[in-house]
Parts: C-alpha cells; sequence; structure tokens
C-alpha cells in the first residue's frame, strides 16, 4: 500500500505542474508533460498525436476562455509493467473570476520515462451538455 501512496504523490506532483503551467496560459510547458509520442484524445475530436498537437489543444482551451484548471484524482494504480500507470479523476475550467467554464472527467495512461511520469495517452469528456 505504501507503494501506491507514492504513486499518486508523484502523480499528483506531476498534476500540480499541469494546473501550474495552465494558470501561466503556457501550452509548450503542458505539452513537455506528455510523452513525444502522446495521445490526446479530447471531447468531439480526433485523436492528436505528438507534443505539438498537444499544445494546440490546451492553448485553443485557453483562447476559448478558459484561465484556470483544477485537476482532482479519483483513482491512481500501476499497470502490469512498472512503468505504465492509469489515473482517473476529474477536471474543472474556470474562466476568470472562478466562473465555471466547463466540468468533466478524464482518463490518463502515465509512462515513466528516465525516472518521470509523463502523460501518455489522455481521454477527456465534458459533462456539460452542447
Amino acid at each position: 500500500m505504501a507503494g501506491l501512496q507514492a504513486l499518486k504523490d508523484e502523480i499528483t506532483a506531476a498534476n500540480v505542474k499541469f494546473m501550474d503551467a495552465f494558470k501561466a496560459q503556457d501550452g509548450k510547458a503542458i505539452a513537455a508533460l506528455y510523452t513525444e509520442d502522446c495521445k490526446v484524445m479530447p471531447t468531439g475530436s480526433d485523436v492528436v498525436v505528438g507534443r505539438e498537437g498537444c499544445a494546440g489543444v490546451f492553448q485553443s482551451v485557453m483562447t476559448a476562455g478558459a484561465k484556470e484548471l483544477l485537476l482532482e484524482i479519483k483513482e491512481v494504480g500501476p499497470l502490469n509493467q512498472t512503468d505504465y500507470c492509469f489515473e482517473r479523476s476529474e477536471y474543472t475550467f474556470f474562466k476568470a473570476e472562478k466562473q465555471v467554464m466547463d466540468k468533466g472527467k478524464y482518463v490518463v495512461i502515465w509512462r515513466k520515462v528516465a525516472g518521470t511520469w509523463y502523460l501518455y495517452t489522455d481521454i477527456f469528456n465534458s459533462n456539460l451538455q452542447s
């Protein structure tokens, strides 16, 4: 169980970096948290592959008015290999003054590269009706 808590702590720390980069409105810094060959599957879109496309996904959310992001971990666990794990969580995008812009859920497969966890596959969907 101590190993599971350590894993959750590492993913939480990575998510803090993600939220900080989002608050700084820095799509490239967000993309740097993903593997080079990442796959991002946003609501209502085709699969986006690679860091450049990933930066574009989040930059478009920022351009649409999102100023801040809250990530709330619900579950983290290991996969069959020691260099992969999963995260199931919820997100909230905020406009200025903490006005909710979007709220939803996501699943990430994380991959450890040279001792650091990176987002490898990320799928997220909105809970809000369009």
